[in-house]
């Protein structure tokens, strides 16, 4: 997998995953996923997902001739459905896709592409912070907009234990975040929808893994992430809302007299769809 680049903007670094091929972080792990698939005889595989992930299995499988049947849900966003509606695979609407997903990998014997689960999704994501490292020797922080916890927990797996780690999670969806914030408001409408899942498996190992960093978890309202989408707009940098989020973590760090250090990374996740 090439190497995604690394911006300076003002006093932060960018790391930019929307750049991958399929334009999302998920293109780390997807491709490992698939070969492990082949590596021990499956010859389906299914994912459940909110588009990015979904994309990348669709774009990857292809690649491979691999059967694939995504799982989504009714409220997926039009511009991510029409990107995986161009690709071969199987779409099933489902009002509870992981739950859906899960039995069919059971019936079908089809290798479940669900990355909160797969330990091989935390070696692609150990790629992510080997680019960095090689980037930028000196990283003093990392944010990461959080949603399963998956990447968060790939990349510290390889991180310098001087690294401090921020989640960074919406205030319409912040089960991780809201133990270390309470500052802010709770909300209903979640804008940053690839962030959308509620069950974390991994919850408590996300929540000492940031303790350890001497990091902490940022709740972001909508009104401060679109600031931040508008700032990197201004910069010419077009990303998802997640990478807004990320930047709306890092700006509230300097506000609440919070340390990010010198070598701030700002993780951007997706493309702007």
């Amino acid at each position: 997998m090439p190497i995604t680049p690394l911006i300076k903007l003002d006093n932060f670094y960018l790391k930019r995953e929307d750049l991958n091929i399929t334009g999302s972080a998920k293109d780390r792990a997807i491709p490992l996923q698939i070969e492990n698939l082949v590596r021990t005889n499956f010859t389906k595989a299914v994912i459940s997902s909110t588009g990015n992930a979904a994309i990348s299995a669709a774009h990857f499988c292809q690649e491979k001739n691999i059967n694939l049947t995504i799982f989504l849900s009714p409220r997926i966003s039009p511009q991510k459905l029409e990107i995986i509606k161009k690709y071969p695979a199987n779409l099933v609407f489902s009002k509870k896709p992981i739950s859906d997903a899960i039995k069919f990998s059971k019936k079908e014997s089809a290798y479940l592409l669900r990355q909160s689960t797969d330990p091989v999704s935390l070696i692609g994501y150990q790629n992510i912070t080997q680019d960095l490292i090689s980037q930028i020797p000196n990283i003093t922080s990392i944010f990461i907009p959080v949603g399963s916890g998956t990447t968060l927990l790939g990349i510290a797996q390889k991180l310098p234990p001087t690294v401090k780690i921020f989640a960074v999670q919406s205030a319409a969806n912040c089960p991780i975040s809201k133990f270390f914030d309470q500052n802010f408001k709770p909300e209903n409408n979640l804008i940053t929808d690839a962030l959308s899942v509620k069950f974390i498996p991994q919850k408590n190992k996300i929540i000492d893994v940031i303790k350890k960093s001497n990091g902490t978890g940022l709740v972001i309202n909508n009104e401060d992430i679109i600031k931040s989408a508008k700032i990197l707009e201004s910069k010419n940098i077009n990303t998802s809302l997640e990478g807004a989020l990320a930047l709306a973590g890092y700006q509230k760090t300097i506000n609440s007299h919070l340390d990010p250090g010198a070598y701030p990374v700002i993780l951007l996740t997706g493309a702007k769809r």
